[in-house]
């Protein structure tokens, strides 16, 4: 598809970080002075600037979409994975799409428009799409080269590129009941082991040796690397080479690649939760451990050339899936990892007032994929198949159906609206009167009833958001007596804004009852700001001694 695609461990708001953050270059002044914390402080989905990226793109796609199956499918997809309903008009067209070929007609589409469909259709599979979908799977079966990838047909070599759709699209046919053949999932996962280079990444077209030895290979980037990584953790996952559990983090981390004694396997295996896989594969699990951790070694080293990627955006679904993958098999998950905060910033800065990424063609597929990242979209598909999230077509709904309901298109958990939920709505929402207003009246609002999610967006607050708002996430998160929201307080302590400030301070003393309190007063100086902010910090380190660590 020309164009769309390239042709040829959980940390806490208390931990470290915050830590660094309060010691760097005189604390206040580096907060409000000559730099910006937000790069420091990090995002991750519910971060309400992400939203307001991810709003305007979707309200770019309401009214754009592209003419190609696979397109329409790519589309469809950033609608469903951030919660519509079945009856969107994008879903809908898509599935009219997917619905009006025969197999000659889907053998006359691209490698990544059948695989894209198969992918959309798995996310709408209730049974009544059961014949449509192994219809595609057949014909993606098919298409599979001698040895094991997938490719353009007028090239022998397989194409890492469309192979990694294709293992996707195995890995989203076994979540739905529909098994591929454990002969072609493990041709393909051989395939992508022989043809990785050397240095730890991929190249665009395989060259395959025919053995493991490690022959270089051509335009090795940083969107092949998490294309060809990405899958190889998938294939082996779903081989059962790889499991959580199976030493991945150790080998990613360049730790020893020891096997587990078996009574410890066992009984580490047996509180673990896992994903379908496939029964009789025969992969080498120490040579999939090595190839991770070389392919790690190899992204963490070229993340920075993402701004060069011919395909930018196409490149960050792909370093998504890979991450995510890397995350569930190892076990260890940041909450605001590096690597989405790089994404986060270059989509941010290219994309334009109507919510389109700029590209040079294909500003649709270019906007779905920069959507797809952001909203974490292969790991929500991990949670779902774990039972842990929630997804079109029944793939891990809340077991307490009472509590959901259709809002907006959206499966939603109801509850009584609060003043700070609709103070948080009114941000995700151009600026406007409605915002002005509501802040005008801050003093009125009740700040006491805030969920753990509002709550970690009131943080965020403290440091994005305008004067107003910060004033009242200070305030918000002072009345909440937790120390969780210490750290928060304390950098409100470092605003330019007076107000805020003060409200910092008294959010202080009321979580730690000390009425008798470190300051500093209302009408400080610069000098008895830092002093203040000295003591609170000692106050809170000796509270929670792992913070200062």
């Amino acid at each position: 598809m020309t164009g769309i695609f390239p042709r040829a461990r959980q940390t806490r708001i208390r931990c470290p970080r915050f830590h660094r953050v309060l010691h760097i270059a005189g604390l206040a002044w580096v907060f409000w002075g000559g730099g910006s914390l937000n790069p420091l402080l990090g995002v991750n989905p519910e971060s309400p600037e992400v939203r307001v990226l991810v709003d305007r793109g979707l309200r770019f796609l309401e009214e754009n979409t592209d003419p190609r199956l696979g397109g329409k499918c790519l589309v469809a997809l950033a609608f469903l994975k951030d919660g519509v309903s079945l009856d969107h008009p994008r879903v809908k067209e898509a599935l009219e799409a997917c619905e009006k070929l025969d197999s000659a007609g889907i053998r006359n589409e691209s490698v990544y428009d059948n695989a894209l469909a198969i992918i959309f259709l798995a996310q709408l599979d209730q049974g009544t799409h059961r014949e449509l979908v192994e219809r595609y799977a057949q014909v993606l079966a098919d298409r599979q080269k001698p040895h094991g990838g997938w490719g353009y047909e007028y090239y022998q070599t397989g194409d890492t590129s469309q192979t990694q759709y294709a293992i996707l699209s195995y890995w989203e046919l076994l979540q739905i009941g529909i098994a591929p053949k454990v002969e072609s999932m493990e041709s393909a996962a051989k395939w992508l082991l022989r043809t990785q280079d050397p240095s730890g990444g991929w190249g665009y077209q395989g060259q395959d040796p025919g053995n493991y030895n490690g022959q270089v290979q051509e335009a090795v980037t940083l969107s092949m690397l998490a294309a060809g990584l990405g899958s190889t953790l998938i294939s082996a996952n779903v081989l059962g080479a790889l499991e959580p559990g199976s030493g991945l983090e150790s080998a990613i981390e360049g730790g020893p690649m020891e096997k587990v004694p078996a009574a410890l396997t066992l009984a580490e295996k047996s509180a673990i939760k896992k994903i379908r896989t496939l029964e009789g594969g025969n992969l080498d699990t120490e040579l999939v451990l090595k190839s991770a951790a070389a392919g790690k070694k190899w992204f963490d080293q070229n993340l920075s050339t993402l701004s060069q990627a011919t395909y930018p955006l196409y490149t960050l679904y792909a370093i998504e899936r890979y991450k995510s993958f890397e995350e569930f098999l190892s076990g260890s998950a940041e909450e605001e990892p590096e690597w989405y905060r790089v994404g986060y910033e270059y989509i941010k800065a290219q994309q334009q007032p109507d919510g389109a990424l700029r590209c040079p063609s294909d500003p649709p597929c270019a906007t779905a994929f920069s959507i797809l990242f952001l909203v974490r979209s292969t790991q929500k598909s991990i949670k779902a198949s774990l039972g842990e999230g929630t997804l079109i077509g029944g793939r891990g709904l809340s077991a307490n159906l009472a509590r959901m309901a259709l809002k907006g298109g959206r499966l939603v958990t109801e509850r009584k609206p609060t003043e700070v939920d609709n103070f948080l709505k009114l941000l995700d929402e151009p600026a406007g009167e409605e915002l002005d207003e509501f802040l005008s009246d801050a003093a009125s609002i009740d700040l006491t009833n805030v969920e753990p999610g509002d709550a970690r967006r009131l943080e965020q607050l403290v440091t994005t958001g305008p004067p107003e708002a910060r004033l009242l996430a200070v305030e918000s998160l002072g009345k909440l007596r937790s120390l969780d929201h210490v750290p928060a307080l304390l950098i409100g302590l470092t605003d330019p804004d007076k107000r805020v400030v003060r409200a910092a301070r008294d959010g202080l003393k009321f979580v730690s009852r000390r009425f008798d309190d470190f300051g500093p007063p209302d009408n400080f100086t610069e000098q008895e700001r830092y002093d203040s902010l000295e003591s609170w910090k000692n106050w809170y380190y000796a509270i929670r001694p792992e913070a200062n660590q």
